[in-house]
């Protein structure tokens, strides 16, 4: 064998080691290190059933931790050690939850549905709420439409007997009357908002007719 293949095959064997793990006392380091770490960086909790954080978890990487917290979980102390709380609406927080947020907190409200009574809320408990624009307006219109259509058709009362005993097509016959269909209905919105446009496209698609009552220009009009 040549010299040249023995430093070849020298130059070889040292490349793959420089692949092997580090020893478990430096790996101990590294986990220590990491730990510290993310020890320092802020806490940012979220509420009201935002228990999927991944957009923002991805974003805040190795700015912020995140976390959720649940109801059953209040008295841990991370929403009192939270340097933001992000929740859907501050008015359906349970007052047990109002009470741990602190005013040296940043409270970011997501696509709030009465932006007035959050911020009002916030200034009586001394909060700095913020609110962000996220549009849920498709989610309402959706829900609100299949709930509209689930009474219209029964489907509540429908789904009780339909895994009956034996003999429950028969039994769904009186379930059945005061069935409705969608034509020639008349929806009524209150209120001209994204989710109530959204609903009133989704209604006319069902050849429904839909009358709007908006408050605020009743209100102009009458001052």
């Amino acid at each position: 064998m040549s010299a040249t293949t023995t430093r070849s095959l020298a130059t070889m064997s040292h490349r793959r080691n420089t692949n092997t793990p580090p020893p478990p006392q430096q790996q101990q380091q590294q986990q220590q290190q990491q730990q510290q770490q993310q020890q320092r960086l802020p806490l940012v909790v979220t509420l009201n059933c935002i228990e999927d954080f991944a957009i923002e978890q991805d974003s805040l990487s190795g700015v912020a931790l995140i976390e959720h917290v649940p109801l059953g979980r209040l008295s841990d102390g991370k929403i009192e050690s939270a340097a933001a709380v992000l929740l859907h609406s501050l008015a359906y927080l349970p007052r047990a939850a109002q009470r741990r947020l602190r005013p040296y907190q940043l409270i970011l409200c997501l696509g709030s549905a009465d932006r007035a009574v959050d911020s009002a809320l916030a200034a009586d408990l001394g909060l700095r709420l913020v609110h962000v624009d996220t549009s849920r307006a498709e989610e309402i219109a959706d829900t609100v439409m299949a709930l509209f259509l689930g009474l219209l058709r029964r489907t509540h009362l429908l789904s009780r007997h339909a895994l009956s005993a034996s003999g429950w097509l028969g039994s769904l016959q009186p379930l059945c009357r005061g069935m409705r269909r969608c034509r020639g209905l008349v929806l009524g919105i209150v209120g001209r908002s994204a989710s109530a446009r959204s609903l009133a496209t989704r209604s006319l698609a069902f050849k429904m007719s839909v009358l709007y009552f908006d408050v605020h220009e009743v209100l102009i009009h009458a001052l």
